[in-house]
């Protein structure tokens, strides 16, 4: 690796949102913007430093052809966002770029397992939260002088000391006008989006909770919070300069402090934008109070998630997320009377799953008035302890190309001792949803609006896939 890794001064860099689309014919069903690469370009052009993002998730360009966009750019560095499906797309961009190119690997992948991406090629794996370490790395600073990260030099591999987290309200806004209508606006649109245009934000990061099919390598388990006013912040300026309909709010723990959350909702409400609140990434039931819900409301807020997991609770006692069924039952209760529609977030194939535990799950699903339900498989991601587990108890994972380590695949990807076999879970999953939307009593009272819910189309390929499946 050439010196002008380690010392020089500040030059171009190119950010790439990576292609996750499974297969060559896959449709798009949903691409929202990478808030991660927005902050990280804010952080950049703060500092001067010219900054570039290319979305190739959003037009599905192949990796040659990203390799040859970068070196048509002229930049010095190329930073690459990874989630766990998207390595081996990332691998292949980086295989045609010359050495000139310092190729840097970011998101949770790169945190979870970065020596594995160093020896296919990246040059520096940023551990955790990336804003100052990228800035750093942009202003030519000695690698072995900046935290939070893992290099190559000499082709030996060297890691540095952690970072500390960061405080989120003393970053800049998104750079939302480096991407493709502020990423507001169609062709940008997440999995339940309803209205033009829309946003997404994160008012905190941080989750303190230690579900084993979580990883918290990039973001910690401190919960950091945003102010209230530093949220309404970024709310007016999205409503001021986009014109803003609606908000997503992707928070993990949103409601973790609940006068803070409820702080929120009431500046929302203050400000008379009627807007439209989703919380597309869920909220906790065990957090969940009349007082709030009743704020959310009038904030506009017009959809919740719970993520439910699992309805039996010695599975959801060893998750461990901290919650009972009973305050499950209580938040969805609670926010059905405040006429907020809910969609539950379930998680089949979990460590010790049987098929009575699964069923407990799809009769606690469908004993709840959910407006949808989302079940999926579990999947033990790299710098999990789902995983730990797996192998400490002598567990099996099926398949080592991480292009299969997705949610929405339908397929169990290990199998254990003592627990349901892979195809009685993947046989539960189907039943789930048959179970869940063809009940006489919810065909009855959802018809109507069948047709205008944007999950139409992931339900209807998801129902047809479960319905061939059986078949074949």
């Amino acid at each position: 690796m050439k010196k002008t890794i380690l010392t020089g001064k500040a030059d171009k860099v190119l950010l790439i949102q990576p292609n996750y689309q499974i297969r060559k014919d896959a449709k798009l069903w949903a691409c929202s913007p990478s808030l991660g690469l927005l902050y990280l370009a804010a952080v950049l052009e703060k500092e001067k430093i010219p900054v570039e993002i290319i979305d190739a998730n959003l037009h599905n360009i192949t990796p040659r052809a990203m390799a040859n966009l970068i070196k048509k750019r002229d930049a010095k560095y190329a930073g690459f966002s990874i989630l766990t499906p998207a390595v081996n797309w990332s691998i292949n961009v980086i295989k045609y770029l010359p050495k000139s190119i310092i190729k840097i690997a970011g998101g949770p992948h790169a945190s979870s397992l970065p020596n594995e991406l160093l020896k296919y090629g990246f040059d520096i794996a940023v551990i955790g939260e990336g804003e100052e370490t990228l800035l750093e790395i942009a202003k030519g600073k000695a690698l072995n002088q900046i935290s939070g990260i893992a290099y190559r030099t000499n082709k030996k591999i060297f890691q540095t000391q952690e970072r500390p987290p960061l405080n989120p309200s003393k970053l800049p806004l998104p750079a939302r006008h480096l991407i493709e209508k502020g990423g507001t606006n169609k062709p940008y649109f997440a999995v339940q989006t309803r209205f033009f245009p829309w946003a997404q934000i994160v008012t905190s990061r941080g989750c303190p909770f230690n579900c084993y099919f979580c990883t918290k390598d990039v973001f910690g388990y401190h919960f950091r919070p945003r102010s209230p006013e530093n949220v309404l912040s970024e709310i007016d300026f999205l409503v001021n300069k986009y014109r803003i309909k609606e908000i997503n709010i992707y928070d993990d723990c949103f409601n973790f402090d609940i006068k803070r959350a409820e702080k929120i909702m009431e500046l929302i409400a203050k400000r008379g934008y009627k807007l439209y609140i989703r919380f597309n990434n869920g909220i906790r039931a065990d957090k969940v109070t009349p007082t709030l819900l009743k704020k959310m409301k009038k904030a506009g807020t017009d959809f919740i998630a719970f993520g439910v997991e699992s309805g039996n609770q010695e599975i959801l006692n060893s998750i461990p997320k901290g919650e009972s069924l009973l305050d499950i039952r209580r938040a969805v209760k609670l926010t059905n009377k405040v006429g907020i529609p809910i969609t539950g977030f379930f998680i089949l194939g979990l460590i010790g799953d049987t098929k009575k535990t699964m069923q407990d799950t799809i009769d606690f699903a469908t004993s709840l008035p959910f407006d949808r339900a989302i079940f999926t498989i579990a999947v033990p991601n790299p710098g999990t302890r789902m995983l730990q587990i797996i192998q400490q108890r002598g567990g099996k994972i099926f398949t080592t190309d991480w292009q299969n380590f997705h949610s929405l695949s339908g397929k169990m990807q290990y199998s254990l001792p003592g627990m349901a076999t892979p195809e009685e879970v993947e046989k539960m999953y189907r039943k789930a949803y048959i179970s869940f939307y063809f009940r006489p009593l919810y065909l009855i009272k959802h018809i109507p609006n069948f047709f205008s819910w944007s999950l139409l189309p992931i339900i209807s390929r998801g129902l047809i896939k479960i319905f061939y499946t059986q078949k074949t």
